[in-house]
Formats: structure tokens, sequence, C-alpha cells
């Protein structure tokens, strides 16, 4: 009866738009209120200490690095750089949107943040060489998932609080899931753009490729920073964040004076913004999984997987269908606060290494942001594009197909997580 209650609510609470971090408080509240826990002073308590860790000082601090990087122009700079690399070939300009997307991943660590900021250019520039609106928006849309996948990642800083792994680890484990789903992408580029006409343009002679090459080496450097000095053990993740804020400012600043005191406040002012937002989800969040600890939600979960299953490999597949229903629904960061604590444990008892199914976790969640009701990058590339949700949703349906392909492979293939972080010595 409780849970009828609970999830009759949070339906009634998203019908009238209430945002999901209140709903999630309010459904917490009303869960403990019901429970016969009506003290606020205990969900106040348990609010802050969701927020009182120190890994989280990574949060506001890689956000920063990247609304700097973004606004300091580094994305034309990448764009010119995969161009010279593959946009001279047939269908290029949908490579270069790809790989324009890989190397955005490295910096933004948003999968929103990079769905607004190249969609604003790439739409309008593969629309001039002959691409459709629809198909232009949902590849960017699903090039820009790679960017929570590849470090830094502010969801990988989130998940790695509730699920007590190492963020190092979670950097290193997600460098060849989001290769591969760039190298799927263009797989498929290949089969969809083959009739597409070359570009003959310009001829790219080598002080044009020098030049770009060189512009665009400092900005492909910043998330080598992050993941070289963690591997050498210079810093940990959360000061690495620190680091590239510096490393950052120093860039857009210093370097290439493409920012000045004015822009860095309005930057400042964004990236506080984005931080509560964040951080008032996360208190929220927390809240409603001590909640569910109260009423033996995650050892009764674990006891149904159990019973439907001793399989790994069948559970893999239950939890990944029930993330890409979840992930069409709800946010990526109440997601993971909400379920990572009754999932992960579960997981662990079928001998599932962490590293691995925290991935697995993040690219189904990730698949979520481009699907339709709630997909936050379908609204996001829909405002750009001028194309409403349903006609970037049909476009999206072959990228869709890659990305389970993608999915699959990361599933049930470990080895693509688990060998970069086994090298550097992060785990065993």
């Amino acid at each position: 009866m409780t849970a009828a209650i609970l999830i009759i609510l949070l339906a009634v609470l998203f019908i009238i738009g209430v945002p999901i971090a209140f709903a999630i408080g309010v459904l917490a509240l009303v869960g403990l209120w019901m429970s016969g826990i009506a003290n606020p002073s205990i969900a106040a308590q348990r609010m802050f200490a969701g927020m009182n860790s120190y890994a989280l000082l990574a949060l506001p601090l890689f956000i920063l690095a990247g609304n700097i990087l973004v606004k300091g122009g580094v994305i034309q700079r990448l764009i010119e750089f995969a161009d010279i690399m593959v946009g001279r070939i047939r269908g290029g300009l949908a490579y270069v949107n790809v790989v324009s997307n890989l190397l955005m991943a490295g910096l933004s660590g948003s999968a929103t943040a990079d769905t607004a900021a190249l969609g604003s250019v790439m739409v309008p520039m593969m629309k001039a060489r002959g691409y459709t609106v629809e198909f232009a928006a949902a590849l960017t849309i699903s090039g820009a998932i790679m960017a929570p996948i590849l470090p830094p990642s502010l969801i990988m800083v989130i998940y790695a609080i509730p699920a007590k792994i190492s963020i190092g680890a979670l950097f290193f484990a997600g460098i060849l899931p989001a290769v591969l789903i760039a190298v799927l992408l263009m797989l498929y580029l290949a089969y969809a753009c083959r009739n597409h006409p070359l570009v003959q343009d310009r001829a790219l002679g080598l002080r044009v490729m020098l030049t770009a090459i060189i512009t665009a080496l400092p900005v492909l450097a910043a998330p080598l920073v992050v993941i070289g000095g963690v591997r050498g053990g210079v810093f940990t993740a959360t000061e690495a964040a620190a680091v590239l804020c510096g490393y950052a400012l120093v860039l857009c600043w210093i370097a290439y004076r493409s920012v000045g005191p004015r822009a860095l406040f309005k930057v400042f002012q964004e990236s506080a913004i984005t931080t509560a937002t964040i951080m008032v989800i996360i208190a929220t969040s927390n809240l409603f999984a001590w909640y569910l600890a109260m009423e033996n939600v995650p050892n009764a979960t674990r006891a149904l997987f159990m019973s439907l299953t001793s399989d790994p490999h069948v559970f893999l597949l239950i939890v990944g269908v029930f993330l890409l229903i979840v992930g069409a629904f709800v946010d990526t960061v109440p997601a993971i606060l909400i379920f990572v604590p009754i999932l992960q444990p579960t997981a662990v008892q079928f001998g599932i290494e962490p590293i691995h199914f925290a991935i697995v976790v993040i690219v189904n969640l990730m698949i979520g942001l481009n699907t339709p009701p709630v997909g936050t990058n379908l609204f996001v590339i829909s405002s750009i594009s001028g194309k409403s949700m349903l006609q970037v949703a049909r476009a999206l349906l072959p990228f869709y197909f890659v990305k389970l392909v993608a999915l699959a492979l990361i599933t049930y293939i470990p080895a693509i997580s688990l060998w970069l972080p086994r090298v550097a010595g992060l785990i065993k």
C-alpha cells in the first residue's frame, strides 16, 4: 500500500510540473511520515550528510572547468582539428560531428552541455552541407552521450559517492567504452553517408593542417592532465578538478585571450547555479535512499533478483531493460542516487565487478537521455534545431540500434571497461 501511494504521488508531482529534486524530497518525507518518522530534523541531517563528502568537491570544479573551456571558444578549434582529420572523406562532416563530440567529451563532462554547445554549431553546418536537420540533430545527441562516459565525468563523480568506489578507476574504465561508441557510430555513418557527395571546397596544405593541429593541442591536453595526474599519483581525482580549472583559466584567459573578466563572472555564476541544482538533487535523493534503506528495500530487491535468477548474465539483462525504461522517465543524477544503492550491492552478490557494473549503469542511463518522453538531450536539440522531439526521435531510430549494440558489448565483455583500470593498477 505504501509503495502504491508513493508511486501515485510521484506521478502526480511529475504531471503538475514539480522539479525532480523537490518531487524526490516530498516523496521521501511522505514515506518517512507513513513509517512513523515525522521528525524534520532527521530529514535535514540526512540531506546534509549526503552532501558532506570530500569527493563532491570535484563536482563544482569540473563544472567550472568545462564552462570556462566552452566559453573560451575551444569548440571551433576542436571542430577545425576534427575537420582536418576526417572532414575530407565521404560524409566527412558527419564524422567530424562524432570526433568533435569525442574530443568535447574529454572537456565538458556533461552530455547536455555538449549537446547545447556542439548542436548550435554542427546542426547549421551539416544543414548547409546537404544533411537533413533531423539527421544532424540525431547524430549530435547520439555522440553527446560519450561526455559522461569519457573522463572527466560529472556523472562518474556523482556515481562514486553512494557506490563507494574509486573515481580514478571509473575515469579509466570509461575511456574504451566511449571510444567504442564513437567507432560504432562512424561504422554506421560509413553506410548511411555512402551516397553523400565528397567535399572539395578547399585545399588543405601542410601549413593549414599544422596550424589546426597546433592550435588544438593545448585543448586536447586538458583531459590528459587529469588522466596523467591521477595515474601518476600526482593528485587525486578531486584535486585533478582544481588543476583542470587552473589549466582552463590559463589557457582561455592568458593564452587564447578568449575570455575576459566579464565573461568569467558569467561563467562563475552559471557554474554556481548548475552546482546548486545538482547538490539539491543529491541532498533529496540521499534522503530518499536513506528512507529506502530504513524500509529494507535493498535487501528485498536483492532477494527478489536472487529468486528470479542465479545467472549474472540474466541479471545484467534485467537491470539493463529496467534502466533503459528508468532513463526515459527520470534524469540521470536522481536515477543514480536512488537506484545505485539498491542495485550495486546486488550486482556484487552476483559476482560482478563494481567498476564494470558502474559503466553499464551509466551507459544505460545515457541512452535514456536521448529517449522520449523525458530525454533531456531531446529537449535541448529540439530547441536548437527547430524540429519537434518526435521528428528527432524518428531520425534517432538507427542510432538507438548502434547504441544498443555498444551497450551489449560493454555489458557482456567486462574487459572493455576493466582493462585500462587494471593496467593503471587502480583495480585488481
